[in-house]
């Protein structure tokens, strides 16, 4: 496997179990609460880890108790935590996450804390991490500024990048043109292109325009109908996913993105990639909690898709 630099977010989630997500003003008795560590940067760098990479996991936590223990946990996972920088003045990112126990999907708030002071500065002081890397993962839960000082570092030296484009935020083609690959949803893709996916003329449409704005390919990733591929060098196709019951969907386009910039990493072709994401995904939704669910590689082969 390749070395993977991850860049981004560290939360703690506070997951509340619910028999229905709440509209404005109602209250709901919840059920089970759990406090489970999270973040779309750390929820990734943990997924390409249990694939088997070497991971680095560059982010910012508060010198607090939810920033130690996520340490501490990351340590468990074997990956690199030399370039987490400590935050003394505040807190670390939290996020409350509340799961319909019927359907699995869920309703989130994030209270970022640290995640916004990782600075352009911060990474200056890891270039050199960043340069000797074989792909570096982000996502938009850090300040844009160091997104995209990030992504022409990789730019400048040959590095493969991949932008999973969330939480969705408006970007600049200048920052997308630096992007190899990236990896939006159906709503973040509308928020890039105006053009909501939701049929097969619209997805071609939504992934022809942003093709324009990336460097080789786009991944959309459409829940249990998979994902639709377009890239520079081939036409575009639809990759399924397996169908299964969903407890929890908290994690998985954490947990595609994870293992998507594994197995490219270790030299997997895109499609075969993307297939090898799709279950890993899949696995995940059946399991509760962030990164709990995510499983480790032995887990897939296993897993019939």
């Amino acid at each position: 496997m390749g070395k993977i630099v991850v860049v981004g977010s560290s939360n703690t989630d506070l997951v509340v179990d619910s028999k229905k997500i709440p509209s404005p003003g109602e209250t709901v008795l919840g059920g089970d609460f759990n406090m489970i560590s999270g973040g779309k940067g750390a929820n990734q760098a943990v997924a390409a880890s249990r694939a088997g990479s070497d991971v680095t996991f560059i982010c910012k936590v508060g010198n607090d108790y939810f920033g130690n223990r996520a340490i501490k946990e990351y340590k468990k996972e074997n990956i690199n935590l030399n370039h987490i920088f400590i935050d003394k003045v505040h807190p670390s990112g939290v996020a409350v996450i509340i799961v319909d126990e019927i359907s699995g999907e869920n309703s989130i708030v994030v209270a970022p804390g640290s995640n916004n002071y990782l600075s352009v500065k911060d990474i200056m002081l890891v270039e050199e991490k960043i340069i000797l890397a074989d792909i570096i993962l982000i996502q938009l839960e850090i300040p844009i500024s160091t997104v995209e000082y990030v992504l022409r570092l990789a730019k400048k030296n040959n590095v493969k990048t991949i932008l999973n484009p969330a939480p969705a935020q408006i970007l600049s083609d200048e920052l997308l043109s630096m992007v190899d690959i990236i990896t939006p949803n159906e709503s973040e893709t509308e928020n890039l292109v105006g053009i909501y996916p939701d049929n097969e003329e619209k997805l071609e449409a939504a992934g022809k325009e942003l093709l324009k704005k990336v460097r080789n390919a786009i991944l959309i990733t459409l829940g249990e109908k998979g994902v639709y591929l377009n890239s520079k060098n081939k036409s575009s196709q639809l990759i399924p996913a397996k169908n299964v019951k969903a407890i929890d969907t908290t994690a998985a386009g954490d947990v595609f993105n994870g293992y998507l910039a594994s197995s490219l990493s270790d030299n997997k072709k895109l499609e075969e990639a993307i297939k090898i994401a799709n279950k890993a995904a899949a696995i995940s939704v059946t399991k509760r909690g962030a990164q709990p669910s995510i499983p480790i590689i032995n887990e897939l082969i296993h897993f019939d898709l």
